[in-house]
């Protein structure tokens, strides 16, 4: 099956916002905590990259012709149960951070988001692949 061209698109701009993570060379947690900017930036970009792979899940769903669950981590259990995506436990953090970072901004822990862009962000690509290959 090729995949569906509006899936592809968001592949795409999933891959570019973790090209552009890497390029910000973000590797000290000393200097990351102390720019406002890094960390806002690097906010944004994680969320913005979980709602891609939300977004991603929904639609597959749709192609499926299956309806959407009652929350995302959900969509992605469907996802694996017809075998799109190996695990769902490997994304259910993900989708977990992004929705803490939505409903409780004001307590984000620098050294989690630290910790996502120097140890996690193969998860991302990770994702794309089992899209690319499974569906």
């Amino acid at each position: 099956m090729e995949i569906n061209g509006v899936i592809e698109r968001k592949l795409r701009l999933l891959e570019q916002k973790l090209g552009e993570i890497n390029e910000w060379k973000i590797t000290e947690y000393s200097n990351f905590k102390k720019s406002s900017l890094k960390i806002n930036a690097v906010e944004r970009a994680l969320t913005v990259c979980v709602e891609i792979m939300v977004d991603v899940s929904e639609r597959i769903l749709a192609i499926k012709k299956l309806p959407p669950r009652n929350s995302s981590i959900e969509n992605f259990q469907e996802l694996e149960k017809i075998k799109v995506i190996q695990s769902c436990d490997r994304y259910a953090d993900m989708i977990r951070f992004r929705n803490f970072v939505v409903h409780r901004y004001e307590n984000i822990d620098t050294q989690i988001l630290f910790t996502i862009i120097t140890k996690k962000l193969n998860d991302f690509s990770a994702f794309v692949d089992e899209i690319r290959t499974k569906f």
